[in-house]
Order: C-alpha cells, then structure tokens, then sequence
C-alpha cells in the first residue's frame, strides 16, 4: 500500500527537498559478496564471507576525531511442491512447538508498549537519518537515529511502526560505532530450524516465495523442454525448495512421456559452504533420489565462476537476481555468455528504488515496500488463524535480514531496472512467459490465503503486487 499523505515521505518535507550533493558509492558499506548475509536469503554466509576477505565494518569515510559517540544515548501449481515443505518432512528434528520463543533471551525479549505513541515524526526522523548519511555527516546521523531509538526502542505495533524499527536498527549498523545492531545472531542448529519453519510459514501466508519458484520452474521447463541433460546455475540456493519442485515436475513429466529421467546439475555459486546450503544440497540429493532423478549439486565460490565449466551437450540455464549485478557487475553478463546459457530467468524481489534515485529516496521506498509486504503477510495470518509468534518468526528471521540487505543495497546505483538495461545492452532480448504461466500464477493468487494480490505483466515481466505495490517480478532472457 502507499503510505499515508500524513507521513513526510519523499519529498513531503520541506527540509528534504533540496537535492543532495552527488552520492558517493564509496561513502557507505558495499557488499562484496552475492551471499552477503544482508544480500540474500542466506544470512548465515557473513562469517564466511568475513573469513574471505570481506569487510566485516561498514566501509564509511569518517574522521575518529570528529565523530563522537553521545554519552547519554543507548544503543498446476498443484503438480509443484511447496517449495518448502519437502524441508520439513520426515524429519523428526524439524517438529517445533508453535508456543516457542523464536530467538531465546535476551536476543528476543517479551516485547513491552511502546514509550512513545508513533506518529509522523518518527518518518521524518528516520528519512533526515538517511539524508544526513548520504550526505556524510554522520555524527548528526548518529544524533538522529540515538533520538529515534529512544522514542522506538522495540518491534511493537502496527506494520508501519515495526518496519521503521528495523529500518533504523539497519541505518545504525552502517555507522562507525561499537555494538552496531545486527540482522540476526548468528544461527545455532535450533536457530537454524527455526528459520526454516520461518520460511515455510511465510509460504503458507504469501503467495510470494510460491510465485517466484513457480514463474522461475515453469519458464525453466519451457526453455529445456527435450534436453537429456540440464544444468542449472543458481546464485542464491538458500534451502533450495525450488529446485525440489523443478527436481520433481522433470520427473513427473518424464513418466507421463515415457522418456528417460534427464540428468540435472545444480551448479550453487556462493561465498562459502554454510551449513545452511549444506543442509539444502543433502536433502535436494535425497529427494532426487527417492522419486529416480540422477541429480548433483556442486559448489563454486563466486570469486571462483571464472573457472566454471559446462559439459558438451547441457542444457544451461541461469538464475539471476539483482543482488548478482551489485556484487559482480558487468562480469554478471560476461559469465552468462560464456557458459552459453539457453535461457536466464531473473528473479526480483525487491521491486523498488531506482538506481538513479538518491539513498534518502531508495530508503523511503524500501520502507513503503516491506509495509505492504507485512500487511499482506498479516491479512494471510488473519485469515487462517495463525497465532502472533508465527508471524514474529517471519518478520525477524526472513524479512529483517532482507531490510538489512535493502539499506545496504541502497548504496549501490544499480537496481532491478538497471540490470534489464544491462541484460538488454549486452544483446538479450526479453522472453514473454506462456499463457499456461500466467494462468497457472492467477490459479495460485486465487488459492492466497488473502484477497489483494494482483498479476500483471509489466515490460515482459510477470509482476506480483499486494493492493497496488510491487512485491515480486520474474523475467525471462535469451540470446536473439
């Protein structure tokens, strides 16, 4: 939804209308990695990506002699599987009581009222945060975003409340000071469960994780229809349900034509073996195995997808996400050419802030975003029952790291329209996805637990929105 005219976004406020002087890059923390743990769903990757060389303290120009700490402030969709669910069957391990506390104290105390009654200024606090960071004066930053957490200490109230609290523990964690927040702790094996059970509740609730593994699967289908040999290079595994889907409709359709099981490779490019792509590739081998699919899954660390090879005779087919174009740039399309891919399929689930849009402006998007992303997530719970620890799983486990990925990203120019130029640039050309496609994601929004969700197709793109605000887009590329 558009957030209310009463709310001094973009440029409502008068203070924030002049244009800011030209944003550096460099000014902020950049990524380094695909898998930076605020850069997709795999937030368990930091330390790996620490371990690798990668900046573990935010790259920010600062003076220690000028900036100064506050002393008095504190810190047939049918036929596809739940691109989840297979995760959490037959696994003794995985039954969890829904009365439990999703991170145990203190990481996630009973959260009390709120100090102060949220209203407009806590919007404009957080956005003259964001202007005074673009702008590099940190030390009003800092002040700002102190005040603010004074006034909003905890999550608590409505989606618009909870989601400037994250926001603002995310500006915080850019900044040069000591015990800066973080997305999550780091996940334990119970920690990492839960996160699992996180992912499959949100599924349960939004149509959105379904959407993008169905548009993606339905596309890949398509395009490899007829290979007796597929291999799939995916940017962001995470617990790889999608796969299990894709794994299982070439199976299904293998039989019904009385054809041999095409073999498939899963090519995971990441920072590292986290236990929670481990975990993904155990049980996508498993699985395979059991319904007669010959399937591999391999690794390759991105600084590593130089040395990526492709057998003589597959049929390759890319996976990409916004997140890829930030992390490697123009290398992105100079890898798709090489391993001569038949087919890219990009995957945006950000759908905001321009590239050419300044961070103030980036931020006041992202956050109109993650609102309608709550609500409708919200709507879903209302409706089928689902008790309120439920929902508290989601918002801290699955979309607060992704607002810590959204800040980060708001330091880079290049967004999810920036990477259909670059892709266009290079000499693809869009593939509009089938009627059988689109059908297929109108039958899935009719079976969301909520009404609201509407489908569009939008330059080629099929785009999934939640009472008039982008959620998720899926677009499919090929060489002309």
């Amino acid at each position: 939804m558009k957030l209310p005219k009463t709310f001094p976004l973009a440029n409502s406020i008068p203070e924030l209308r002049e244009q800011p002087k030209p944003f550096d890059d460099t000014a902020l923390y950049e990524p380094t990695s695909v898998l930076d743990p605020h850069l997709t769903s795999s937030p368990p990757t930091a330390a790996g990506i620490c371990a690798a060389g990668g900046a573990s303290t935010p790259n920010l120009h600062w003076d220690p002699n000028t900036f100064v700490v506050p002393a008095s402030s504190a810190t047939t969709v049918d036929d596809f599987l739940d691109p989840l669910s297979w995760l959490l069957a037959d696994s003794p391990c995985l039954d969890i009581d829904e009365s439990c506390t999703f991170f145990d104290a203190p990481t996630s105390p009973v959260v009390p009222p709120p100090v102060v009654a949220f209203d407009a200024s806590h919007l404009d606090l957080l956005l003259r945060a964001a202007l005074a960071s673009e702008t590099g004066d940190l030390n009003s930053a800092y002040s700002i975003l102190a005040r603010l957490n004074a006034l909003q200490p905890y999550s608590s109230g409505g989606t618009l409340q909870r989601a400037t609290f994250h926001f603002k523990d995310a500006l915080l964690s850019l900044l040069p000071i000591p015990n800066r927040p973080v997305a999550e702790p780091p996940l334990s094996p119970l920690e990492l469960v839960r996160r699992i059970a996180a992912q499959k509740s949100l599924s349960d609730l939004s149509p959105i994780p379904q959407f993008t593994a169905f548009t993606a699967n339905q596309t890949l289908l398509e395009s490899l229809d007829g290979a007796s040999s597929l291999h799939l290079i995916d940017f962001d595994l995470g617990l790889g349900g999608q796969w299990s889907s894709f794994t299982q409709e070439v199976a299904t359709r293998s039989r019904a034509a009385r054809n041999a099981t095409p073999s498939i490779r899963i090519t995971a490019v990441a920072a590292e073996e986290t236990a929670e792509i481990v975990l993904a590739a155990e049980n996508l081998r498993d699985f395979a195995r059991g319904i007669g699919v010959p399937l591999t899954v391999e690794f390759v660390y991105i600084s590593g997808i130089g040395g990526l090879r492709t057998a003589s005779g597959d049929a390759v087919a890319v996976v990409l996400y916004p997140a890829v174009f930030r992390a490697i740039g123009m290398s992105t399309m100079s890898f798709v050419r090489r391993v001569a891919a038949k087919v890219v399929v990009l995957v945006d689930t950000e759908c905001f802030g321009g590239g050419e849009w300044s961070f103030r402006q980036k931020i006041a998007d992202g956050l109109e975003y993650f609102v309608a992303a709550m609500e409708a997530m919200e709507a879903g719970a209302a409706t089928v029952g689902a008790v309120e620890e439920t929902v508290r799983r989601i918002e801290w486990s699955v979309l607060r790291p992704r607002i810590f990925s959204t800040v980060s990203a708001a330091t880079n120019s290049l967004s999810a329209t920036n990477c259909r130029e670059v892709m266009a640039a290079a000499g693809m050309v869009v593939a509009d996805l089938s009627e059988f496609t689109e059908s297929q994601a109108e039958w899935l929004l009719r079976r969301a637990p909520a009404d609201g969700f509407q489908l569009a197709r939008r330059e080629g793109a099929m785009v999934l929105s939640w009472r008039g605000k982008e959620l998720a887009a899926t677009s499919a590329w090929r060489w002309p």
